[in-house]
């Protein structure tokens, strides 16, 4: 590889991307104030600094404007507040429990606003951390906000020259996630005796939250950049791509067929080794067109993965030709892959030309709020202990309250660390405190020790000024990935930073005790103040993946009247079933975090995750084979076999969510259409019989799920 092509993935990287800016923006600190030795400057423009990137969220120039303008009216805010209240203790309590609350319920807008609200927290931390040493009402303010004004500043410039690189970056993000996602499948695809595939299942499901957030990630980038949904022409070609990367995902995620059946049946030919092996090479197909949207290049598609279709289709070709009775059925099966897996390829080789795919609706669902009314609304449907943002504003604002009640009563000098703590440890479900804690405490002490030797070892004005900028860097190159390393580099940085007041050593033991304190607090705060323990409403979750998987099944059967159409209806139900999907993964995921007492049915939990995210895959291969079917009868047929399945799958999602821990399924009507399924499967063309195959699965594991509903809702009463 030559040496540009290097520099330019190096470019292309996020992280180094970033850190590169975060680099300029703390030596335009650094070096004037080394230059004309105001040293004192230092600590409140990098704190302002470290504020400003934390509530910056991505937008367009015109967004940025907006955000950034917002941002410093919360900032300022936040900053004098703390000046003016600072010396009326009674009076600060109150306009901290107040302003945390209020922050924090900001965050019902919208994620920027989430990120403008953490902020502007974390400002008015940083403004107590100095109040004391603050000669008048503006001096501190004052300071911190020229930090943040001057990496907005560089941070606008950035986005002038490089517009479009936080979209490519995130759609990149897109298909390295879809070829992980590809090679968990390609599992599935190796013949083994007795096949178990529930294990394989939860990381599919695993694999597939993570590709729906890099989906959902990559949407809200090229959100910033529309207009009520609409995509300018600059994003265009990287829209139309998204759409393609959200059709292959729809195929990657569907099932055709009970893979341990296919190994039984096929264990001793190659063609599920043909499988596998083009899955992989797919994979690995996905990997280079994320590099190349990275590098802005044309994807040139390899050979590789065509000629194993080739040779898959050959195998196919041979079994068939063995006209084994006992293996027609399940090469019909075989046959609807093959053809899903052939549009995959037909999809990747497009990825270079995506404009000859047709998008029937290039709408993206918009659903930000757009005016004060519409904002309001959202806090105000907030504004109850159901939500869980609701339940995180209260938790935090008492928390911080009496974070400051123990620097009040104890008379701690430096204690407002104690607040800093807290605010970071803090999340919304005991799952991600638990990690922030162990990482903050980790952190901390190792930035403490590796940080009081270097302190000693380097003494002189600019090797402290390197470590300070070094550690900057480093920060934020590790706050997304490694929050312990993070934390660790912040650790250094406070250190040289206080240093250059000329109390370096002496914050060492304050900074550690403030962060056992306010790790305390954060706890004490998610198990005592409302907590949200998972088990407590998994069942909703539950039942909100069943109804998300009903509706857009729905979407799916009425396009076999009418032909396949991605309409921004028909996108959005997708999205909402992998949504949910995802949240159930997660959902149990924190579950197991939690403490043993706090945890529910783990067995049945996980296998209801492994059966709806099956169903979801059931009705993805339904979407991905979407034509139009003619005959009448074939209609009623489907339309009789959904319309019970609807009945099903809504009694199941009122099992969950009532708490109903019986359910009258005779009344549905369904005596003979496991018969009649099965009779028409085998005697219409392909795409009838893939229809009625892919409604025969999802009915067989109805009774399963309303089994497993029935506990849960015994278990919730």
């Amino acid at each position: 590889m030559k040496l540009p092509v290097k520099l330019r993935l190096y470019w292309a990287n996020k992280t180094i991307n970033y850190s590169i800016l975060i680099l300029i923006t703390l030596m335009g600190v650094v070096l004037p104030a080394w230059y004309y030795e105001q040293h004192t400057l230092i600590t409140p423009l990098i704190l302002g600094v470290i504020a400003a990137a934390l509530a910056e969220s991505e937008d367009n120039f015109s967004g940025r404007v907006k955000a950034i303008t917002l941002t410093f009216i919360c900032f300022a805010i936040a900053a004098f507040s703390i000046e003016i209240l600072f010396n009326t203790p009674w009076l600060f309590a109150i306009g901290l429990f107040l302003s945390t609350f209020g922050f924090i319920m900001l965050g019902a807008i919208g994620p920027r606003y989430a990120s403008i609200a953490f902020g502007s927290l974390l400002i008015a931390i940083y403004t107590m951390l100095g109040a004391h040493e603050s000669t008048n009402l503006w001096f501190q303010p004052l300071l911190l906000l020229s930090g943040t004004a001057w990496y907005f500043f560089m941070s606008m410039i950035w986005h002038i020259f490089w517009p479009m690189q936080p979209v490519q970056q995130n759609l990149a993000n897109v298909f390295l996630e879809v070829a992980n996602y590809l090679e968990s499948k390609a599992k599935l695809f190796h013949p083994v005796t007795d096949l178990t595939p529930q294990p394989l299942r939860i990381n599919e499901a695993r694999l597939n939250a993570s590709t729906v957030t890099a989906l959902n990630n990559c949407k809200a980038t090229l959100l910033a950049r529309s207009k009520r949904g609409h995509i300018d022409s600059a994003s265009d070609r990287f829209l139309n791509v998204y759409f393609l990367a959200q059709d292959i995902h729809e195929r990657v995620s569907s099932s055709h067929y009970r893979y341990q059946e296919l190994a039984q049946h096929f264990g001793r030919s190659d063609v599920l080794f043909r499988f596998k092996y083009l899955l992989e090479t797919q994979a690995q197909s996905c990997r280079k067109v994320a590099e190349s949207i990275r590098l802005g290049n044309e994807y040139q598609h390899a050979s590789d993965s065509t000629l194993a279709l080739d040779e898959l289709q050959s195998s196919l070709n041979n079994l068939k030709e063995q006209q084994r009775p006992e293996c027609r059925a399940l090469l019909a099966q075989l046959g609807y892959l093959f053809t899903n897996l052939s549009t995959v390829e037909k999809q990747l080789s497009n990825v270079s030309n995506p404009d000859v795919t047709i998008i029937d609706d290039g709408t993206l669902d918009d659903t930000d709020p757009r005016t004060i009314k519409t904002m309001w609304q959202k806090v105000k449907a907030n504004l109850n202990k159901d939500s869980l943002l609701f339940r995180h504003a209260i938790r935090m604002a008492l928390a911080l309250t009496a974070g400051y009640g123990i620097i009040q009563g104890f008379d701690i000098e430096r204690g407002y660390w104690i607040l800093l703590t807290t605010l970071f440890v803090c999340q919304p479900n005991y799952s991600a405190t638990k990690q922030k804690l162990i990482a903050r405490v980790i952190g901390t002490l190792a930035g403490l020790l590796v940080g009081v030797p270097l302190l000693t070892l380097f003494p002189s004005q600019e090797s402290q000024l390197f470590f300070i900028v070094i550690s900057g860097i480093m920060f934020f190159a590790f706050r997304m990935n490694n929050y312990s390393f993070a934390t660790g580099f912040i650790t250094v940085l406070v250190l040289f930073c206080f240093n250059q007041l000329g109390e370096g050593y002496a914050v060492v033991l304050p900074r550690l005790a403030d962060t056992l304190v306010g790790c305390a607090l954060a706890v004490l705060a998610l198990m005592l103040i409302l907590p949200d323990w998972e088990s407590k409403r998994l069942h909703k979750v539950m039942a909100d993946s069943i109804q998300s998987n009903q509706h857009y099944l729905a979407q799916i059967i009425g396009q076999y009247r009418i032909g396949k159409k991605d309409t921004l209806n028909y996108r959005i139900s997708r999205r909402s079933a992998h949504n949910h999907d995802a949240n159930l993964t997660s959902a149990i995921s924190n579950m197991l975090a939690e403490p043993g007492k706090y945890r529910a049915a783990v067995n049945e939990s996980f296998r209801f995750l492994t059966l709806n995210h099956a169903l979801l895959s059931y009705i993805s291969a339904l979407g991905a084979h979407r034509t139009q079917l003619d005959d009448q009868a074939t209609h009623q047929l489907i339309l009789d076999a959904h319309r019970v399945i609807h009945q099903h799958l809504e009694a199941i999602h009122h099992q969950l969510y009532e708490h109903k821990t019986e359910c009258d399924i005779d009344s549905f009507g369904q005596d003979d259409l496991l018969a009649r399924l099965s009779e028409w499967r085998e005697e219409d063309d392909s795409s009838v019989r893939m229809v009625l195959q892919q409604l025969h699965l999802i009915y067989r594991m109805l009774p399963e799920l309303h089994s497993l509903a029935s506990k849960f809702a015994v278990r919730t009463l």
